[in-house]
């Protein structure tokens, strides 16, 4: 099947909110600051390690965030997989689609080795065509750039660029802006924990096993 499934990770395929709010924690009580609760920081996530030291950290705006973001990544490595897991029907459905013959793909902000770190912990990097986050180009969702290093790679391995053959999932208004800026098709998930921003979307989905039904 000629058509290219590109995946967000954080809130699309699995949740990942606690680890990433114990680990931001973590890094605030190593400055001797308070923990923040995990809801306030899961709205922190999707823009990146970066955005997201930022955003916790924003109480302590003197703070040097290079030393911040080098905190988060080994407080994160410590403890990546305690409480992440896939979300119900990514496993079956990401199989289903693979066996069908759809290249399959995920393009993330979390840092790229995270991201490869969590997709081999879960048995789905044989179904996918790369994986790819922050890092791994000089640029994050929403800029276009990941999305067509991505393209190139699943060209690589045969897949035809057509018109409207190239679709994005995700949780995060990143995500739907990236699929504008790239020129591919969008679904957004509503499951997921991120927030759209009134951005549009081609389809919402409440579950992720909806998807081969779009895309077909």
């Amino acid at each position: 099947m000629n058509v290219l499934l590109i995946l967000d990770l954080d809130g699309t395929l699995a949740d990942t909110r606690t680890d990433i709010a114990a680990a931001v924690n973590k890094v605030r009580e190593s400055y001797g600051m308070t923990a923040f609760p995990a809801d306030k920081i899961t709205g922190y996530i999707g823009g990146g390690r970066r955005q997201l030291m930022l955003k916790s950290l924003h109480d302590y705006p003197e703070l040097d965030i290079d030393d911040s973001c080098s905190r988060f990544t080994d407080f994160y490595n410590q403890d990546l997989i305690v409480e992440t897991c896939l979300y119900e029907g990514v496993e079956a459905t990401v199989q289903q689609l693979h066996s069908e013959g759809y290249y399959l793909a995920v393009l993330s902000n979390k840092p790229g080795e995270m991201c490869r770190a969590i997709v081999s912990h879960f048995g789905l990097e044989k179904y996918l065509v790369t994986t790819m986050g922050g890092g791994d180009t000089a640029t994050t969702k929403p800029d276009p750039e990941g999305a067509f290093e991505v393209i190139r790679r699943a060209e690589e391995k045969g897949f035809v660029k057509e018109d409207g053959n190239i679709w994005m999932a995700g949780d995060h208004h990143t995500d739907l802006a990236v699929a504008e800026n790239a020129g591919m098709k969008s679904i957004f998930c509503e499951y997921g924990f991120g927030d759209r921003q009134n951005l549009k979307s081609d389809y919402s989905i409440k579950s992720f096993s909806e998807i081969p039904e779009i895309i077909r």
